[in-house]
Formats: C-alpha cells, structure tokens, sequence
C-alpha cells in the first residue's frame, strides 16, 4: 500500500526532476520494601563496577567493548546510497540547502523541504540533516556516521542505566551487547531516514538515567528540556512519562501510592498536551488523515480494523509472537511487511500473543506483591509503555507491524531478561558458566553477523526492493519506487517495467500512473511516447481527482502542443486544486 508520506513523495520528487529533464530523482535484588511513607529510593549496588571488570578498567573496560561491537556490525553501512524516503527528507529536500531554512525547519514538516503537505513534526532531526549535508557536501557518509554515533550512544547509556538500576552488571553489559548489534534495527540505524528513533531515544535514555536512582521532583523539572528536545525528535517520545512511572513504581517505596506518582506530573502534563496538539494537527499526518486515508483508499478488511477495536485488540496479540520470533533470532527483515488484520480470537498468533500478554501481566503482579524478581517485571512494564504508540489501540497508525517499532521497547526486555539471567546463574558450576558465556558470545557474533549482511540489503534501491521481493511481498510502492530510482539513472525501460508491475498489483493509486508518464517524457518526446504520458496522467486523475501534479502536466504538455484551450483548463484546475486547504 502507498503510505501518505510516500505518495507524497512520488510527486513532488519527480515533478522537480522533470523540470530539470533528469529525475535523480538483586540479586541485587532489591530489599523488601519497608511499610513506611518515606521516599527514600532504594540503595544502589556500590560494587556493580567491580563485579566484572577490575577496579582500574571499570570506568572504560565495557564501554570500550561495547563500541568496538557496535562498530563491527556496523562497519559495512558507512557506503550505502540513499534509498526509500531519503531521496524525500535528504537528497531532495530544500531546505538543506542554505542556513536560510531554519525558520523553515522549525516550523513546517518533515517534507516541507521539497513542498509536499503532510509528513511530521521533528524539527531536530532534520536540523540534524542540514548540518550533516554541509559536512559531507551532499553526500552519505556523514548521516550514516549520525545515526552510527547515536545508537552507539544509546547503547552505551542502555548499559549505565543497567548500572544506575542496580541490575546485575554481567546482565546488564550483555544486555547492552546483544541489543547494540541486534539486526532488527537496522531499519533505524542503517536506513539514513531512520534518525528519528535513535535520536528521540538518546534523549528518553538520557533524562531517564538523570532521574535514577530517586526520581525527585527537582531531577523531574531537570530533565523537561530533554523530553522536548525528544518529542522535537519523534512523536513517540509522548511515552516517556508512562516509562518514568514505571521507573518510580519498580524503584521507590509505596508504589500504589498516588502522592508517589505525582512527582512526574509536569511530564504528564506536557506529555497529554503535546499529545492533543499532535492528533488534531490537521497539517501533519497522524491518526485523522490516516484514517481518511484507508477509509478512502484501503481494502474492506482496513476499514474494518479501523472501527472495530476488539479487531485492533486482536491484531496487536498476532504481532507480539512475530516481535518475538524476530527478537529471537532475526530472519527475513524486510521492508514493506504485510501484516494480517485478525478479525477473530481464535487464530494460533492472536491466542499465543494473548497468553504471552496475561503471562507477562501476572508475572509483574506477582513481583509486586512478592518485591522479587522486579527488574524482569520492570522490563515488561517498559516494553508495554513504550510500545503502546504501535498498538492501534490510540488511533490509526501508518503500519501495523514495523521492525524499528521495536528499537525503544526493546531495551526493557534485553535489560531484564539480561538481569533474569545472570541471576540464575549464580551458584551454578564453572562448567555451567563457562557454557552460558560460551552461548551468549557465539548469539552475539551471529548477530554482529546477521547485522552485517542487513547493511547490505540497504547498500541500493536494488538491492532493498529485491529484498523487499525475495521475502514474498507485493508491494505497489516498492515497486514505484523502485522504478524512480531506474528513472533517475536512465534506465527508462527497466523504470516503465517496474510502474507496470506496481499497476498490475492494483490499480488504485495514482503515483505509478504519474510517475509513468514522466517517464515515457524522458525516455523520448515523440508523438507515441507524449500520447502514453497523457493516457497515464488523465488515469491519474481519474484515480485521484484532486491529483494537481497530473493537471500541471497536461497543461505543460498541450501547451507544448499549443493546444491553449486545454492548456488553460488543466493550468486553471492545477491551481485551484494547489490553492485549496
């Protein structure tokens, strides 16, 4: 399905490049809790540096370590070419151009740069963008050294988090490990657009390791700029109160008590304003013009999904064995994933994804009555919270199942179940530990492994659609897209083939009919080759009546042709449609 964003860029992309004539286009457990209504957190473990690295390496011995492995996965991406939607938030876009943008940049979208509606607010990340276009003069290098650094920060922050949460430190630095070179998120570090996760949980990370171990309410109004400097990064940031709730619950005395709680409320209120500004947006894409979107232009079966909440409840049980599969050992990471609307309770993913949630909730009802085993159960809760955008239970998303959804929840699991872990095995035998060592190193070398070769999926477009192909996907914007990018180096057959198969798996949008025409334009302007480019854009039109590109092209066209009466219609119809909110 052609996503708002994306069709967004079909147009605009390829209208500036036709002008051109060139489309480029604990047991650190925690003590039991004291029935008390003092505040006082819970003590940290004064030894966790010591425990597994000597006194005079502790500092730095698993930092050092952790960057090393980060790079290593990492190593191959720093080559790859623009793909997907960076030719729409980089290559193409405007405003990193000049230093004159900034204003621009503040206030308009992610696709304000090259004149399209819609898109989001994250004004950081493409700041982020300018400044990386003039260090690098254009090129790639510097936006993927960007999001390198980022999640390397991230995971290093993941592990002194480990540490400030009093979690078992042999736990924590291979939680740390697995999830720094995991291949699920390549989809947010190798894809140049995939900043805005990395960047938005650098600062969730950040304001969450300033507030440990006690949460006061001073360290709460410290930490306010970085939530807004997260929420300037992506939308999903909004979570970070809930995750600080869940910080105070697992850490602080008398959790059931609201006085407890009330130290985060000025995160609760930014957040819920935020949040109201955010979904009534009418110049951004969120809940309401996706909803318009699929009621428009989606199958029944979306339809469906959108006004039937037992059906979201349903579909978001399906995805929890997949997130987990994938978690568990990584295989076809695709882009383009189509993901089964679950109108029923009684399917194997819906019934599994159910038990797996009643599991985990009793699970952290247990902790809380019993105070053991909380940093699993701390884990759990993160996960709910930060994965609660990604649900469909507070609006239409864009997806129903996304790979980078994972990249901030995530971290709650590898830190918990890592904790989980070394707490088992303590006492064991030598043999024992030598053998869980042994395991976990050769997980991580076939991660940095696996990760490796996903870098190379994102090397091209080619080679990411024929991904996206491989993995058994029938993707109409995959196609299109890829025919663009044989557009942009001249391949203009190969390009026609692939707006053809892009129609042939439905016909009902109007990008590929568009971007077809062009084509047949640059591939030659003869009589043949002009009558095809208006065939297309007039079946443009009639897919999408307020499609104004396609009237801008046939009024460049029958003024060519000087055909003034035609040309005068579709100018006129292009400019009333351009002008309309």
């Amino acid at each position: 399905m052609l996503g708002r964003m994306e069709r967004l860029h079909t147009e605009k992309f390829v209208e500036n490049k036709l002008r051109s004539k060139d489309i480029r286009t604990a047991d650190a457990q925690y003590p039991p809790l004291k029935k008390s209504n003092a505040s006082t957190p819970m003590p940290i473990d004064t030894s966790f540096k010591t425990k597994f690295f000597s006194p005079h390496s502790a500092n730095f011995a698993p930092l050092i370590a952790l960057a090393i492995a980060v790079f290593a996965a990492y190593a191959n991406m720093f080559g790859n070419e623009f793909v997907f939607d960076d030719a729409l938030l980089i290559k193409g876009n405007g405003w990193l151009q000049g230093w004159g943008h900034i204003k621009d940049i503040l206030t308009g979208s992610t696709v304000g740069g090259v004149g399209a509606t819609g898109g989001f607010y994250r004004p950081l990340q493409i700041l982020l963008y300018l400044l990386m276009h003039h260090l690098g003069g254009g090129g790639t290098f510097w936006f993927h050294e960007l999001n390198f650094v980022l999640h390397l920060l991230n995971t290093l922050l993941l592990f002194k988090i480990g540490g400030k949460l009093s979690f078992d430190p042999k736990g924590a630095f291979f939680a740390a490990l697995l999830w720094g070179v995991h291949p699920i998120h390549t989809e947010a570090v190798t894809y140049m657009s995939g900043t805005a996760d990395p960047l938005m949980t650098l600062f969730v990370l950040w304001a969450f390791f300033v507030l440990l171990p006690d949460f006061t309410p001073k360290k709460i109004l410290a930490v306010v700029p970085l939530f807004l400097l997260g929420l300037a990064s992506k939308e999903t940031a909004v979570v970070f109160p809930a995750l600080v709730s869940v910080g105070i619950f697992c850490r602080l005395p008398n959790p059931f008590r609201l006085r407890t709680h009330l130290r985060a409320a000025p995160l609760w209120i930014i957040g819920i304003a935020y949040a109201f500004w955010r979904s009534n947006a009418s110049w951004l894409d969120g809940p309401k013009t996706y909803t318009t979107f699929f009621e428009t232009f989606g199958p029944p079966e979306m339809v469906y999904y959108l006004r039937t909440p037992l059906c979201r409840l349903y579909t978001f049980f399906s995805t929890l064995p997949g997130y987990a599969e994938l978690l568990a050992w990584p295989t076809h990471l695709h882009m383009e994933r189509h993901f089964p609307i679950k109108p029923e309770f009684l399917s194997v993913s819906v019934v599994l994804g159910f038990a797996m949630s009643v599991l985990a909730a009793l699970f952290v009802a247990r902790a809380c009555k019993t105070g053991k085993r909380k940093e699993l159960a701390w884990g759990f809760l993160w996960f709910a919270a930060a994965h609660a955008p990604g649900t469909g239970f507070f609006g239409a998303t864009n997806a129903l199942f996304l790979e980078h959804w994972m990249y901030l929840p995530s971290i709650g699991l590898f830190l918990g179940l890592g904790h989980a872990a070394a707490k088992a095995l303590e006492g064991r035998s030598r043999t024992v530990s030598l053998a869980a060592l042994a395991a976990v190193s050769a997980f991580a070398l076939t991660m940095v492994y696996k990760t490796h070769e996903q870098n190379k999926v994102w090397k091209t477009p080619v080679s990411l659609y024929t991904n996206v192909f491989d993995n058994g996907e029938v993707s109409p914007r995959a196609y299109d897209n890829l025919g663009l990018y044989y557009a942009d180096i001249k391949e203009f057959d190969k390009a026609i083939d692939s707006f053809h198969k892009a129609i042939a798996v439905g016909d009902v949008y109007p990008e590929p009919r568009f971007n077809l025409g062009i084509t047949y334009l640059l591939k030659g302007q003869t009589d043949k080759n002009i009558d095809l480019a208006i065939e297309n854009f007039k079946k443009a039109i009639e897919i999408q009546p307020a499609f104004y590109r396609a009237y801008e092209m046939l009024a460049e066209i029958y003024a060519f042709r000087k055909d003034a009466e035609q040309a005068l219609y579709y100018s006129s119809r292009a400019k009333e449609l351009a002008a309309a909110p």
